[in-house]
C-alpha cells in the first residue's frame, strides 16, 4: 500500500510540475508579447465592430459563404473566393459567419505580426511596432472591407516563414483573398532568384490552392480564370488607371518613404520591397481607397521600431506621435447608414432591380442589379420594379409606370407582377455566364431559373 501510496505522490508531483512550468511557459511569453496583445484587443474590438455594420462587401462575402455551403441565393464572381469560403466553414454562411471570420482574420495578423517581430527580434522595439502595427489609424479604422485585412494577413505570414513550401501555401490564400495581390509574387520570385528549386516549391504548392477555384470557373462559365477577367475589366478596363490622391493618403505614403530612407540598410527587407511595390500599385490605379496601401503600416512599424531600437533620435519619438495625431484628425470612425429597404409587398414579392440590389438580400428579397440590364422600360413592361437611390443619375421620367418619391429612393412601378429569379450571379460579365451555361451542355447547372 504504502509502495501505491508513494507512486501515486510521484505522479502527482509530476502533474503539478508540470502545471507549473506550464504556467511559468505561458507567463514567459505574455511578457515577451504584452504590447502585441495589449494593443490587439482594441483592434479585434474595432475590426468587430466595424464589420457588423451594414457594408456592401459584407453582405456579398456572406452569401457568398452561404452559396459555398449549398445555400445557392446570391453570388460575384469578380470576387475572390476564400473569404466566402471562411464564412462558409466558420457558421455556415450565416448571420454570425463574418464576426467569425474577422476574428479569425485578426487572428492570423495578429500571428503574422509576431513571427515577423520574432524573426527580426534584436532590431526591433517591441512597443513601436506593436503600437503602430494594431493602432495606426489607416489599420485600426479601414482595413476590414471584407477580404483586405484576410490577404494583408496571409502575404505577411508568407514574408515571415522561410519554407518555399509554406510560402506557396500562405500566398495562394493571399492572392485568393485579393487577386491584386498576385503582383506581390514578384518580390518572392526575386527573393528566390538564385534558387529555381524554391520556385518550383512555391509554385507547385500556390497552383494546387488555385486549381479547385479554376474548376468551379471552368465549369460556370467555360474559363478557368473568369473571375480574375472580370475584375480586371471592372477595376482597370472600366474605372482607368489614374485618380487623384487624399491628404491621408499622402502623408502616408511620404512617412514610408521618409522612414526608409532613414533606414538604409534594410531598403532591399522583403516587407520594404512588397510596401514599395504597394505604392507604385496604388498611384498607377484608378481605385484611391486607403484600406489599399494598409501594407505600408506595417512597413512604418518595421523601420519605426527599427530606428527607435537603435536610438537614432529620440525627436523621432515626437514625430512618431505627432504624425498619428495628424491622422487620427483626418480618420473619423467608419460608421455606415444603412440602406432603408422598400417594405411593399410588390417589391418583396414581384421581380426587382436596383442600384443598390445587394443589400436587398438581408430582407430576403431576390434583387436584380440595375446595370446588368440593357432595356429597363422592358423590364418594367414585363413586371419588374425599380428601386433607385442614386436617382438622378437615371432618366426614369422616360419608363412607362408609376413613379413613386420616398425621398431616400424613388422606385418605378410595374402595373404587372413578374416573379422573382431563386438565385442571382451579378457581374459585368455575366452574358458571357448565362450564355456558357446554356450553350456549352455541361450539365453542370440548372440555369432554368436565371433571367436575363
Amino acid at each position: 500500500m504504502d509502495k501505491k501510496k508513494s507512486t501515486k505522490k510521484i505522479v502527482i508531483q509530476k502533474k503539478s510540475k508540470k502545471e507549473v512550468s506550464s504556467l511559468i511557459f505561458l507567463k514567459e511569453k505574455f511578457l515577451k508579447y504584452k504590447w502585441f496583445i495589449i494593443f490587439f484587443i482594441p483592434f479585434l474590438l474595432a475590426q468587430v465592430f466595424h464589420i457588423i455594420q451594414q457594408n456592401w462587401d459584407t453582405v456579398a462575402y456572406i452569401f457568398g459563404g452561404k452559396w459555398f455551403c449549398g445555400n445557392q441565393i446570391y453570388l460575384e464572381l469578380i470576387r475572390p473566393p476564400f473569404p466566402s469560403f471562411i464564412n462558409c466553414i466558420l457558421g455556415g454562411g450565416s448571420e454570425y459567419s463574418i464576426i467569425f471570420s474577422t476574428i479569425f482574420a485578426c487572428v492570423v495578423y495578429l500571428v503574422a505580426i509576431i513571427l515577423i517581430y520574432k524573426k527580426h527580434e534584436d532590431k526591433l522595439n517591441p512597443f513601436v511596432f506593436a503600437l503602430f502595427s494594431f493602432l495606426f489609424p489607416s489599420i485600426l479604422f479601414h482595413s476590414n472591407f471584407g477580404s483586405d485585412l484576410l490577404a494583408l494577413s496571409f502575404l505577411l505570414l508568407v514574408l515571415s516563414v522561410v519554407s518555399p513550401l509554406k510560402k506557396g501555401f500562405f500566398f495562394g490564400l493571399s492572392s485568393l483573398s485579393r487577386y491584386n495581390y498576385l503582383l506581390f509574387g514578384l518580390v518572392l520570385l526575386w527573393e528566390e532568384r538564385k534558387n529555381p528549386k524554391n520556385i518550383l516549391k512555391m509554385l507547385s504548392v500556390f497552383i494546387l490552392l488555385w486549381i479547385p477555384w479554376m474548376i468551379f470557373n471552368y465549369l460556370m462559365t467555360g474559363n478557368p480564370l473568369f473571375s480574375l477577367e472580370e475584375t480586371s475589366f471592372l477595376n482597370v478596363a472600366q474605372k482607368g488607371i489614374m485618380a487623384p490622391l487624399l491628404v491621408e493618403q499622402i502623408l502616408i505614403i511620404c512617412f514610408f518613404i521618409f522612414l526608409l530612407l532613414l533606414n538604409r540598410k534594410d531598403f532591399f527587407n522583403n516587407l520594404n520591397l512588397v510596401a514599395l511595390l504597394n505604392v507604385i500599385m496604388f498611384i498607377f490605379s484608378g481605385i484611391k481607397e486607403t484600406r489599399l496601401i494598409n501594407l505600408l503600416v506595417v512597413a512604418i512599424a518595421f523601420n519605426s521600431a527599427k530606428l527607435v531600437k537603435e536610438e537614432y533620435s529620440k525627436k523621432l519619438v515626437l514625430v512618431f506621435v505627432l504624425f498619428n495625431i495628424l491622422l487620427f484628425t483626418l480618420y473619423p470612425f467608419p460608421y455606415y447608414a444603412n440602406v432603408p429597404i422598400p417594405k411593399d409587398d410588390f417589391v418583396k414579392n414581384c421581380r426587382t432591380a436596383s442600384d443598390k440590389w445587394v443589400f436587398f438580400y438581408d430582407e430576403g428579397i431576390i434583387s436584380e442589379c440595375i446595370y446588368d440590364i440593357g432595356d429597363l422600360n422592358a423590364f418594367v413592361n414585363n413586371g419588374g420594379s425599380l428601386v433607385v437611390y442614386d436617382y438622378k443619375n437615371f432618366n426614369l421620367n422616360s419608363i412607362s409606370g408609376t413613379l413613386i418619391d420616398r425621398k431616400d429612393y424613388v422606385i418605378v412601378h410595374s402595373n404587372a407582377c413578374a416573379p422573382q429569379p431563386n438565385k442571382y450571379i451579378s457581374g459585368s460579365l455575366r452574358n458571357y455566364i448565362l450564355r456558357w451555361q446554356k450553350t456549352s451542355g455541361i450539365g453542370f447547372y440548372d440555369y432554368s431559373d436565371w433571367v436575363e
